[in-house]
């Protein structure tokens, strides 16, 4: 009984990620211009068969319905998507330096903090707590740091203006106090 139940479990799940399968295929051939009397996948016998139905008449590519600029919902021209692939090319070459400006402060800061740390270790107790202080600030430099970095590739796509003034304020700050 258990596994008849089972069994029935499985054959549902099986359908339904059949039909949600299905439905994706359907909506991606409908945005990317694909003209197809059978897009199921059940239809496609084998790898090597996909391989070959480039010569077939039922699956190919609309290049009328893409290039079709009086429809409005094919998409972004070419030239305007070359465009913006640029300029966000540029944006993320202007993150990765300030990225690469930042870990290089890290690199610093980490470097000071192993030092300072194994000076610590053959401290005597009079100078051990004002190095213990100096420790922590360091530990507080590098969390400002990190954060920092995380910012520029978390919200550096969607608000880049915001987030390089944010990350240039932190190293200015962290430069003038060490």
């Amino acid at each position: 009984m258990k596994k008849l139940y089972i069994r029935g479990v499985m054959a549902a799940f099986a359908i339904l990620t059949f039909s949600c399968s299905a439905a994706l295929q359907r909506r991606y051939d409908r945005m990317h211009g694909v003209s197809s009397s059978s897009t199921d996948r059940s239809a496609r016998t084998s790898d090597d068969d996909r391989n070959y139905q480039t010569n077939d008449a039922t699956y190919r590519k609309d290049y009328d319905r893409v290039v079709d600029n009086s429809n409005p919902a094919a998409g972004v021209t070419t030239l305007g998507n070359a465009d913006y692939n640029q300029r966000l090319l540029n944006q993320y070459a202007e993150m990765d330096k300030l990225g690469e400006v930042v870990l290089y402060e890290l690199d610093n800061l980490e470097n000071r903090y192993n030092k300072l740390l194994n000076e610590y270790k053959n401290a005597k107790s009079s100078s051990r707590q004002v190095m213990a202080m100096e420790l922590d600030k360091i530990s507080d430099d590098r969390l400002m740091l990190y954060k920092a970095y995380t910012s520029i590739y978390r919200n550096g796509k969607a608000d880049w203006g915001s987030v390089k003034r944010d990350v240039d304020n932190t190293l200015r700050e962290y430069r003038k106090n060490n």
